[in-house]
C-alpha cells in the first residue's frame, strides 16, 4: 500500500471518527441546554459542532482533490482554513451537495464563530457585545422557526422540544450529506475510509443517524421504572436491595431525575449526598459496594445463599 492510499484509508478514517465524535458532543451540549442564559454552554455547542463539521468537510475535500501530481506541501497549506463555506465550495466543484440556504447559513454561522467570535472576548471592545454566539444562534433560530426565543425558559416549554429537533435536523442533514460523499468517494477508490468503530459516537451520527437525544431519555426513564417496580430476582438486583438508601426527599424525585441526563445536575446534588454521608459509619464499605455497580468485570451470583455469603466477604464480586 503506497503512502497516499494509506493516508486516505487510515489517517482520514480516523479523522472521520474524530469528526463524528465532535458532532455528537456538540449535539449533546445543545440537548443539555435548559435555557439560553449561559453563553459558555452555547459556546460549547458551537465549538464542538464547528470543529466536527470542519474536519468532516476536509476529509471529503481530500478524497475528491488529492492526487499524486499535486504539490503536497502547498496542498496541505490549503487545508489550513476554518471557512466552512469555502470548503463546501471546493466540494461543490464535483458534487451537487443538495444543501439549502438554511444549511449554508448555518455553516456560515459556524465559520463566523470559529474564526472570530470564539476569540472575541479577548478584546476590549467585547464589553459592548459580550454574547455574540448567543445573539447569532438566537437570530438564526428566530428566523427559521418563526418564533420569539425566550432566553430564560426556552427549553422548559413545549417549543423547546421543537428547537432541539430543528437543530438536530440541520446538523444531521449536513453530516449525512458529507458522510455519503466520503463513502462514495472511498468506494470509488477501493478504500475503506468510511468504516467506523461499532458503537462509537461517530457511528451513532453517521450510521445510526441519531441527531437528538430524545430516545436516550426514554431508555433511562424506562430503566428506572423497571428498577423501581420489578419483583425480579437476580444477583445484582438483590445486591442493590441490600444497600441502605439515603434519605432523599420524596417530593423532589422529579428534580432528582434530571441527574440522569445532565452532569451539571449531578454536581448540584453532590453536597446534599455529602451531608447524608455524615450519618454513615462505614463509608469505605459503602464506596466498595457502589464501585461494584456498573463494573462489567463483576458478576453477581444469582443463588441467594451464595450471594449472601459473597456480601459477608467484604462485598467482593466475582472478577473475570
Amino acid at each position: 500500500m503506497d503512502a497516499k492510499t494509506f493516508w486516505e484509508n487510515f489517517s482520514l478514517g480516523k479523522e472521520l471518527d474524530v469528526a463524528g465524535c465532535f458532532i455528537f458532543n456538540g449535539l449533546k451540549a445543545f440537548d443539555s441546554l435548559e435555557n439560553f442564559k449561559q453563553e459558555d454552554e452555547i459556546f460549547e455547542f458551537f465549538y464542538n459542532t464547528s470543529v466536527g463539521i470542519e474536519r468532516l468537510l476536509k476529509v471529503v475535500v481530500i478524497l475528491i482533490e488529492h492526487s499524486d501530481t499535486i504539490d503536497q506541501e502547498e496542498y496541505e497549506k490549503s487545508l489550513i482554513t476554518h471557512n466552512h463555506l469555502d470548503l463546501l465550495r471546493r466540494i461543490s466543484k464535483k458534487h451537487n451537495c443538495g444543501l439549502s440556504n438554511l444549511h449554508n447559513e448555518f455553516l456560515e454561522l459556524l465559520s463566523n464563530f470559529y474564526k472570530t467570535i470564539r476569540y472575541d472576548r479577548y478584546t476590549l471592545n467585547s464589553i459592548q457585545y459580550h454574547d455574540k454566539e448567543r445573539v447569532g444562534l438566537v437570530t438564526f433560530l428566530e428566523k427559521h422557526l418563526g418564533t420569539k426565543i425566550d432566553y430564560q425558559d426556552m427549553f422548559l416549554t413545549p417549543n423547546g422540544w421543537r428547537v432541539k429537533k430543528f437543530i438536530g435536523k440541520v446538523v444531521g442533514k449536513i453530516s449525512e450529506v458529507l458522510y455519503d460523499l466520503v463513502e462514495s468517494e472511498a468506494r470509488a477508490q477501493n478504500i475503506y475510509t468510511y468504516e467506523l468503530p461499532q458503537g462509537s459516537k461517530a457511528s451513532i451520527i453517521f450510521l445510526g443517524k441519531k441527531y437528538n437525544f430524545f430516545d436516550y431519555d426514554i431508555v433511562w426513564k424506562e430503566l428506572i421504572i423497571y428498577l423501581i417496580n420489578t419483583n425480579d430476582r437476580s444477583g445484582i438486583l438483590d445486591f442493590i436491595r441490600e444497600i441502605e438508601p439515603l434519605n432523599f426527599e420524596p417530593a423532589l424525585v422529579n428534580e432528582y431525575l434530571n441527574v440522569f441526563k445532565s452532569d451539571l445536575e449531578k454536581y448540584s446534588y453532590i453536597y446534599e449526598v455529602e451531608e447524608y454521608y455524615q450519618d454513615i459509619d462505614n463509608k469505605k464499605e459503602r464506596f466498595e459496594m457502589l464501585e461494584l455497580l456498573s463494573n462489567p468485570n463483576v458478576h453477581f451470583n444469582a443463588d441467594e445463599d451464595d450471594f449472601k455469603e459473597g456480601i459477608d466477604d467484604d462485598y467482593q464480586g466475582e472478577e473475570d
